[in-house]
């Protein structure tokens, strides 16, 4: 087995590090806020926000974003220097996964309120998201500067500092999230990202063990014990971490995936190509596992034999 096939399959980091990457932050809805003189009835305007800020609120609750989002907006317009509106209605966009119009929003949120840590966080997770990683960096450091204990805030710039191959600044971003949180399972599971990246496994091991100990139902942490156990060549140990991963999540299709490339490694065939169904059962157009199934039926002698390996079982 390629180490380099192992490893782009269970390094999971930022789509999959939903896991890695913090959520977004949560909304912080002001129910009514306005000061200072406005022409023409103040009193009516003051009235007039607080009903829409009320119904934006109740809309959100009950998930009507696209519906939230106008009552928010019109808000806004009664009361523009409301950093928290903004946020808001940030916060929806990204709900929505629109996250080019939620980082706009976050943006006049940070426009009114320059030194709110919470909004810069939520910048940078919307500009990751849309695979901007160096502007997420800097607006992940600037939430550090704001709040110098913002794990989360860590936790996210070493993800993008990874994506960028930055090895160096996203241990260290690792490391300051784990001083702050010695038992935050996250802060080591990104590390043991980190160092699985840079080849460095016996390392890795040992700072994945220590997530999964913290936090032993996480299936993504053991596909990256597993694949750091076979990079030392310990197939035992990988298989054996690869099934307490099914039995957390039985619909994960890496977890099939990379238990058939490590049991075809192993010249068992019916065990790869089980492995290998099992995965295509769950993702039939999945044509890494169906090259693989057919290039190991090919090399089968008899067809009595291909076609038992064939049969889907149920």
């Amino acid at each position: 087995m390629q180490k380099q096939s192992l490893l782009a399959i269970s390094v999971l980091l930022l789509g999959g590090i939903g896991v890695i990457v913090p959520p977004t932050a949560q909304a912080q809805v002001v129910v009514a806020q306005t000061k200072g003189a406005v022409p023409n009835s103040p009193y009516q305007r003051s009235q007039q926000l607080q009903k829409l800020l009320q119904e934006g609120r109740r809309l959100m609750d009950a998930g009507k974003s696209a519906e939230a989002i106008a009552r928010y907006q019109q808000a806004a317009k009664l009361s523009p220097k409301n950093a928290r509106i903004f946020s808001t209605i940030g916060f929806l966009y990204a709900r929505q996964r629109n996250y080019a119009a939620a980082t706009t929003a976050y943006r006049q949120a940070i426009d009114a309120a320059p030194n709110h840590a919470d909004f810069h966080y939520a910048l940078g997770y919307t500009l990751a998201r849309m695979g901007r990683y160096a502007e997420a960096a800097s607006a992940y450091r600037r939430t550090t500067e704001l709040d110098q204990n913002n794990v989360n805030a860590y936790l996210g710039l070493g993800v993008v500092l990874l994506r960028q191959k930055n090895y160096r600044g996203a241990e260290w971003a690792a490391q300051q999230a784990i001083n702050r949180d010695p038992n935050n399972p996250s802060a080591y599971e990104l590390m043991g990202a980190i160092l699985l990246q840079q080849d460095r496994f016996r390392d890795a091991i040992a700072t994945l063990q220590r997530s999964a100990t913290i936090d032993p139902n996480n299936g993504n942490v053991l596909l990256n014990l597993a694949t750091a156990w076979a990079s030392q060549g310990n197939m035992t140990a990988a298989l054996m971490t690869l099934r307490q991963a099914v039995q957390i999540d039985p619909q994960n299709v890496t977890v099939f995936l990379q238990m058939g490339d490590i049991l075809r490694v192993q010249n068992d065939v019916q065990g790869a190509v089980d492995a290998y169904k099992r995965a295509l059962a769950l993702q039939p157009d999945l044509a890494e596992a169906q090259k693989a199934v057919n290039d190991m039926l090919l090399n089968q002698p008899g067809s009595n034999r291909l076609n038992r390996l064939l049969t889907p079982q149920l």
